[in-house]
């Protein structure tokens, strides 16, 4: 399948989107009416822009309020749809998009509607012209892409078919199995879309909320099953409206589309073979200066981690605590010293996934940056270029790299404690998570859960949380809108996205938090009132709670089991450590507590 996208879905003029469009690699651009019409360039000057690009017009769109109108308005919508064949004439292209009526003074009646197809089908064969009628979801009588189907095939003209658009048909929840009844040559072009799910107007929730498959909510892989089963070959096509697309990097915005329609295609034809794999997260890194290296050590020496030894030939020492290894890298280049300008800080990780071959070869197809070992003599190891800093890889089959580099074995926990890597939390800008969920969704084909709203005393914080499917990947996303929130606080001091707070897991937590205080570690200081709370609104036995109140643990319950957490206080007033218990199957993160956490990190800055 080839692609294409609108130019609606990306900013800037017409000329600026039809040069990113093509930079991003589509094969094809649907022109947007009001794109076109803003624009003081001739049809035959747009035309030849996007020639010259090596791109085809695939659609232009869309006519409005065509069927089913009164006598005295029908004449009119006919003559306003020659004018726009005039138009694609002298733009080369043989395919309109007429959508459903939405106007007052429409007329219902599937023959009405079948009868003015078949009118506008004759005239449009004689300028070799294609109409594809759509279904919009909100449409005054046809708002089913089974009733648009319905009247293009009364209308029974070689001219007229069905374009069919998955937020229209996702959002209201349209049996699926309907698709598959459609003959393949009667589909003139299928748009997707994405996106979160909202309890809202429809309308509403299509021009201001849809984005890219893979960074939605909709079930975008069953609609792409369904379609798959008619056969269809043609054209795939993005048409996104979404608020933070109009003032977000164009570049970058095409660039996802493409992958997430490339990832999309490639997920639909390859089912049952190897998936690019996430074992674990391998290590934390940390980059520091000679000045504040010692002091980087005193902390993770306080929150239990041994110094294991240092890198052979680097300088770079490793620290172990159970099963979780931070690297702190001191090296005199320009990355380091970049990252550690504003002193030490979380500036990478890495993970252990099952394959690298199969890595490359998912990058190169959806052109997201590696960097390989061979060629950066810096790196001991491959790295993703990712939005959010760099992502160290390791593969499965590689795990002598410790033993290497450092002289050192890993072996299982022999504790209570089991200290192993629960997550890591990114902080982002608001307009850049998109971009980066899109990433761990394509490679890794990770899910992602509904954004939440973490309220901040002085704004809000979106938050979106990443899992692989064996949740040995996890992650939480943090977007900052402003620099007075903790989350945007971080990038003033950093002045770019990365990791914010790193959270480890145990199995018993109680017992671990008083060993750690016992070597100096303190924690973050929660109210008071925050546990006469939770005794009650738990059931919590007196002394529990009480003890959960003395060493600062903040508790949380869901349908599954319950959730102990605690931080540290902030680090170089930038980043802090979580510490977690995850009892009988608990699924959440104790995103009910953030307020609690950020309230009291306020009152410690």
């Amino acid at each position: 399948m080839k692609t294409s996208i609108a130019t609606v879905s990306i900013n800037g003029n017409l000329k600026e989107k039809i040069l990113a469009i093509s930079k991003a690699g589509f094969d094809g651009v649907e022109i947007f009416e009001n794109d076109f019409l803003t624009f003081n360039l001739s049809p035959k000057e747009i035309k030849k822009i996007v020639k010259d690009q090596g791109l085809e017009i695939t659609l232009f769109q869309p006519f409005r309020d065509f069927e089913g109108m009164p006598d005295n308005h029908r004449t009119r919508a006919f003559d306003r749809a020659k004018k726009k064949f005039d138009i694609m004439a002298e733009l080369e292209t043989d395919l309109i998009l007429i959508c459903s009526n939405t106007s007052n003074i429409s007329l219902g009646g599937l023959d009405r509607a079948a009868n003015d197809f078949f009118e506008l089908g004759e005239i449009a064969r004689e300028r070799s012209i294609k109409i594809g009628y759509e279904a919009l979801a909100w449409g005054k009588y046809i708002n089913d892409h089974r009733d648009a189907w319905e009247i293009v095939r009364r209308a029974n003209h070689e001219n007229v078919g069905i374009i069919l658009d998955s937020f229209h048909t996702l959002s209201k929840n349209i049996d699926l199995n309907s698709i598959t009844t459609i003959p393949k040559e009667k589909i003139f072009i299928v748009q997707l879309a994405d996106a979160p799910l909202h309890n809202m107007d429809l309308l509403y929730w299509s021009r201001h909320y849809r984005n890219m498959p893979g960074q939605g909510d909709l079930p975008i892989s069953n609609f792409m099953d369904a379609l798959n089963k008619t056969g269809y070959d043609g054209y795939l096509s993005l048409e996104i409206f979404n608020d933070n697309y109009r003032s977000g990097p164009r570049n970058l915005i095409a660039k996802d589309g493409q992958r997430s329609l490339i990832s999309l295609i490639n997920k639909s034809k390859t089912k049952n073979k190897q998936e690019l794999k996430i074992n674990q997260i391998e290590f934390i890194e940390f980059a520091a200066n000679e000045k504040n290296l010692k002091e980087l050590e005193n902390t993770l020496n306080a929150l239990g981690f041994n110094e294991i030894g240092k890198h052979q030939l680097k300088k770079i020492k490793l620290f172990v605590f159970d099963n979780v290894k931070f690297i702190i890298n001191y090296e005199n280049t320009l990355l380091i010293e970049k990252n550690s300008k504003k002193g030490p800080y979380p500036y990478a990780y890495g993970i252990n996934i099952n394959s690298l071959d199969l890595l490359f070869k998912q990058a190169e197809l959806l052109d997201i940056s590696l960097i390989k070992k061979q060629e950066n003599l810096n790196l001991s190891m491959d790295a993703i270029n990712h939005i959010d800093g760099l992502i160290y890889v390791i593969e499965s089959n590689d795990n002598n790299i410790w033993e290497k580099d450092f002289g050192y074995c890993p072996s299982p926990a022999k504790n209570d404690f089991n200290v192993k890597i629960d997550h890591i939390a990114q902080t982002l800008n608001q307009d850049e998570m998109s971009s980066s969920l899109l990433s761990y969704s394509v490679l890794f084909s990770c899910k992602k859960s509904p954004i939440v709203d973490i309220i901040d005393q002085y704004g809000i914080t979106k938050s979106q949380i990443i899992e692989n499917k064996t949740q040995t990947f996890r992650m939480t996303m943090n977007g900052a809108d402003n620099s007075n929130t903790i989350a945007g606080q971080f990038l003033k001091k950093t002045t770019r996205p990365g990791i914010q707070h790193v959270a480890l897991s145990s199995d018993n937590l109680i017992a671990l938090v008083k060993k750690l205080k016992k070597k100096g570690q303190e924690f973050l200081k929660i109210s008071d009132n925050y546990y006469d709370d939770i005794e009650a609104r738990f059931g919590l036995d007196f002394n529990f709670c009480n003890e959960l109140k003395e060493l600062n643990i903040l508790y949380d319950e869901d349908e599954n089991g319950s959730f102990l957490q605690v931080y540290t206080n902030l680090i170089n007033n930038t980043f802090f450590f979580e510490i977690v218990q995850r009892i009988n199957n608990y699924q959440g993160y104790g995103a009910n507590n953030a307020l609690f956490r950020i309230a009291a990190q306020k009152n410690i800055i």
